[in-house]
């Protein structure tokens, strides 16, 4: 039996995760539970799986889960901080990161320098501090096994093969939910509309970043470090079914698909039985898939997808910077704060604004991070609530 430490237990890839491992017994046991501040799903969760300890990294957390013994006698912290020590102390066989944003980076560091595989669905950590973790865990002899539909795609299309038969990998896309809307409009455009996914259900971070297609340039940077693939074999196009989840084609013009319906446990599930594969019911009949198209990426559509191909050309602490940005821009499009298109001016302004470094050890990625972090609030975090 698997014992897990799933890290964002109550977002939407964590409650994915704890209904395969409910799908599986026998196959998963979960023994640590990480989550922002939703006490109330913690704790249900904490009594579905009676063996994990538990995170909350909002320390106004405290008052409601001391006030429940049973919960408070499983407590391993309140904070960020508190996460690498419920690694530590957790003998995972596979820690489950699903947390969103920079957050991310420090526990999977924890995790890879004690011996632990993680499966990853945290992208920022990867897009911001990639050149570290892929070195630290090469180091320690552990896996980064992906858990985003695209790159689980990527990675089965690629067992086999050496990389001199490959000729690219091909990300697809679903356009996200402004991919039929006239350009004119999308200035005016509405969170709830934003969130209004076609094919997927995810968090609503993820969502706004398809509609940018900035979830798609992150993933570029992904692939490049999960894969050791070079920037240029690496090409993303729109596929409104979000059937075909990643293509890779090969030097003789052969290319393998993968192939399933919209519905992140399965990608998941690869993910949390690697390096075998366990029976399940959540698969499908290819006669029930609608017709699939495929399409070139419109980036004047997606202007942010162009932002984050460019600082990946550029390397160095230029994801970061994107990452951090794109992060907080996000976080105030959703609270309301800036307009959809306000999202890319900033990312924009932010890379303009702050020079790009060489990365040779973590100080560099946090220092990255923060600098980023500091320049947003100095120059949009003031902003009022936009008018409804």
């Amino acid at each position: 039996m698997k014992r897990l430490v799933v890290l964002g237990s109550t977002g939407s890839i964590g409650r994915n995760v704890l209904d395969v491992v409910r799908r599986n017994p026998g196959s998963f046991e979960v023994v640590g539970l990480a989550a922002h501040r939703n006490v109330a799903l913690l704790r249900a969760q904490a009594a579905d799986h009676p063996a994990a300890r538990i995170v909350l990294t909002d320390p106004g957390s405290r008052a409601g889960v001391e006030a429940d013994p049973q919960l408070s006698r499983r407590c391993a912290g309140f904070s960020e901080a508190s996460l690498c020590d419920l690694i530590r102390d957790s003998g995972a066989d596979l820690v489950v990161n699903a947390l969103v944003g920079f957050v991310g980076l420090a526990p999977t560091l924890a995790a890879v320098r004690g011996g632990m595989p993680v499966a990853i669905a945290n992208k920022e950590s990867i897009v911001a501090g990639g050149e570290v973790l892929v070195r630290e865990a090469r180091r320690a002899g552990v896996d980064l096994i992906p858990i985003d539909s695209e790159h689980v795609a990527i990675a089965q299309g690629l067992t086999g093969s050496v990389a001199e038969d490959v000729d690219r990998v091909i990300l697809t896309a679903s356009g996200g939910s402004l991919r039929d809307r006239e350009l004119s409009e999308f200035a005016g455009v509405t969170v709830e509309e934003v969130l209004a996914h076609p094919t997927w259900r995810m968090g609503a971070k993820i969502t706004v970043d398809s509609a940018t297609l900035m979830n798609k340039g992150l993933e570029i940077i992904e692939a490049h470090w999960l894969f050791d693939m070079p920037y240029k074999k690496i090409e993303v196009v729109i596929h409104p079914q979000s059937i075909v989840h990643s293509v890779v084609r090969f030097i003789d013009g052969s290319m393998l698909a993968q192939m399933s319906k919209p519905d992140m446990r399965l990608p998941i599930l690869y993910a949390l039985a690697y390096p075998r594969r366990v029976r399940s019911d959540l698969g499908s009949s290819v006669t029930e898939f609608p017709p699939l198209s495929f399409a070139p990426v419109e980036e004047r559509r997606y202007p942010c997808f162009r932002l984050a191909r460019d600082a990946a050309s550029a390397g160095g602490t230029a994801p970061t910077t994107l990452s951090a940005a794109n992060e907080m821009a996000v976080s105030a499009f959703l609270d309301g704060r800036l307009g959809f298109t306000d999202i890319h001016d900033v990312i924009a302004a932010a890379l303009d604004a702050i020079p790009t470094r060489r990365v040779e050890t973590l100080e560099d990625v946090l220092e990255a991070d923060a600098e980023a972090r500091r320049w947003f609030q100095e120059h949009h975090a003031r902003r009022g609530k936009r008018a409804s």
